[in-house]
């Protein structure tokens, strides 16, 4: 029995879904993912409960601040001269801001500014949102997603003209694309796992408040030997740059075919990888793609 062959452990495994395993252990654990589909399953129900729990009471984050703690906030003046202000307000204000992640110097200054740009972009999102509910479409999903899966439904049955530059010219098409983006981009070499780069294409995108309202974006094809394929979907500007990886799942049915995406964002870019599978495979495919992609980029910024 080879390495490959023993069943990987759960402390592994929640490592692998926590994010805390380094780009080459967490791209050879998604390969044995392949492999192994009872652990594949867990990480995928591990997951599925992690995004339940961060999702429970999102929407005390919008609710106002009870009034006898606002009050506590603003004491009567009477109150002031009677008797020194308890520092507990004060203490329970810095809080509150640090809760909120806005710092020492949210209340006032330049802290002021990066607040109220935040509520002019939350509101923002919350009008394209009204729109998307308006067109009948999900409005937790970003603009960015439903148009890579249209992308993808679009260019994947292409026999002719899958992408408009071959991996032939794959130097040439990554130079190209992250030069229109205005950020470096990558296409990760998953041929010792069976699939091979197409190529790619420039599209354009619309203004989506939710990546910053990206002019343009890329797309990647990548095909097996059984012909299937998967494509990787690339927008910049990022709203939140410091955000977290956060893989979420969509799907989109049209014309009796399922696309699913995934989706997430990891630094400035905004990434959907889209394809006609399965979850569990789309999954893996996804770990395996940002685990490549960040070693490529650690290798690229190293001395």
């Amino acid at each position: 029995m080879t390495h490959d062959d023993h069943e990987l452990d759960d402390a592994t495994l929640h490592a692998y879904v926590d994010g805390q395993l380094e780009p080459s252990h967490a791209a050879e654990v998604a390969d044995r993912l392949l492999r192994q589909p009872r652990a594949a399953q867990r990480v995928l129900a591990w997951r599925e409960q992690r995004e339940a729990l961060q999702a429970l009471h999102r929407d005390w984050l919008d609710e106002p601040v009870p009034s006898r703690l606002s009050a506590a906030l603003h004491p009567p003046a009477a109150a002031a001269v009677v008797a020194p202000p308890s520092p507990w307000p004060r203490a329970w204000a810095a809080a509150l801001l640090v809760a909120l992640g806005l710092g020492a110097g949210a209340a006032g200054g330049w802290g002021g500014h990066g607040w109220w740009q935040g509520k002019q972009q939350a509101a923002a999102q919350a009008a394209a949102q009204a729109a998307a509910r308006a067109a009948g479409r999900d409005p937790t999903v970003p603009e960015y997603v439903r148009d890579a899966a249209i992308a993808h439904a679009v260019y994947q049955p292409e026999k002719r003209h899958p992408v408009e530059v071959g991996a032939d010219q794959a130097d040439h098409l990554v130079q190209w694309l992250s030069k229109r983006l205005g950020a470096q981009l990558y296409t990760p070499v998953l041929r010792d796992y069976g699939w091979k780069l197409v190529g790619g294409r420039l599209l354009p995108a619309s203004d989506d408040p939710s990546v910053g309202g990206a002019l343009a974006r890329a797309q990647f094809m990548y095909e097996n030997d059984a012909g299937e394929r998967f494509t990787l979907y690339v927008s910049t500007g990022a709203a939140s740059p410091e955000a977290p990886v956060a893989f979420r799942l969509t799907q989109r049915t049209e014309g009796g075919s399922t696309t699913r995406s995934l989706y997430w964002i990891d630094g400035k870019l905004a990434y959907a990888l889209s394809g006609n599978f399965d979850e569990r495979r789309l999954r893996v495919l996804a770990d395996l793609v940002h685990a490549r992609m960040g070693m490529i980029a650690r290798a690229a910024s190293s001395p």
